[in-house]
């Protein structure tokens, strides 16, 4: 080949190069329309990434409260107490008029025992529920019985609120018996709140004795 075929052909290269370079960036070119596209794409991609995006969950109740909220300062009645505490209405059998109850007979001492509770709390503790099972078994073999379930609480908070804790504590060992099959009309409550503390003394261990459930046997 001869020296200026090859400057031609040099020239040549060099105007086709330049051509195409120009081309592309034009946008005209399908490739760099392709990542164009690209580029225009992913800050939306990684805008909806799951691995990107945070994701915030209320913590709601699964099913609204069954009661309003001034129950804790003793002023719900003792049906409000008792929708709290069970869940649903279950008829709350009160005594009325010449209805007496007593305690139970020595022998039956083991069987009917109190439960007791945490500080300002009414749940069933898992070491009382045996004490609990006893005394539904005792009234399932004896279903002429009804009984009295009274609610007691320390002398620590007011005179109201001790009220009220007392019956959540009456109603949630009535509701426990329930849920072990005992009818619900055999099963009084009434809440003494702070007024009969069976130790009179002004510290944990008396408070820990006076924070109880009994039970008594309806005449």
């Amino acid at each position: 080949m001869k020296g200026g075929d090859m400057k031609l052909e040099k020239v040549i290269c060099a105007v086709l190069s330049a051509v195409i370079l120009s081309w592309m960036l034009s946008g005209c070119c399908p490739y760099s329309k392709k990542k164009t596209a690209e580029k225009e794409i992913q800050p939306a991609v990684e805008a909806v990434s799951p691995q990107k995006t945070a994701i915030v969950q209320r913590e709601e109740p699964s099913v609204p409260l069954p009661v309003k909220p001034d129950i804790e300062k003793g002023k719900a009645t003792p049906a409000e107490v008792n929708i709290a505490v069970t869940g649903g209405e279950i008829p709350v059998a009160k005594p009325e008029g010449e209805v007496k109850f007593v305690e139970p007979e020595e022998k039956l001492k083991e069987i009917f025992q109190p439960i007791y509770f945490d500080f300002d709390r009414y749940n069933i503790k898992t070491s009382e529920q045996k004490k609990l099972k006893i005394l539904a078994e005792y009234l399932r073999n004896n279903p002429e019985i009804s009984i009295l379930i009274e609610g007691h609480c320390d002398e620590r908070g007011s005179d109201e609120y001790n009220l009220v804790l007392g019956e959540k504590r009456a109603l949630s060992a009535r509701s426990f018996l329930i849920g072990l099959g005992i009818a619900p009309a055999r099963l009084y409550t009434i809440s003494y709140g702070e007024s009969k503390p069976v130790d009179p003394g002004h510290n944990e261990e008396a408070w820990a004795k006076n924070r109880r459930a009994e039970f008594k046997i309806k005449q």
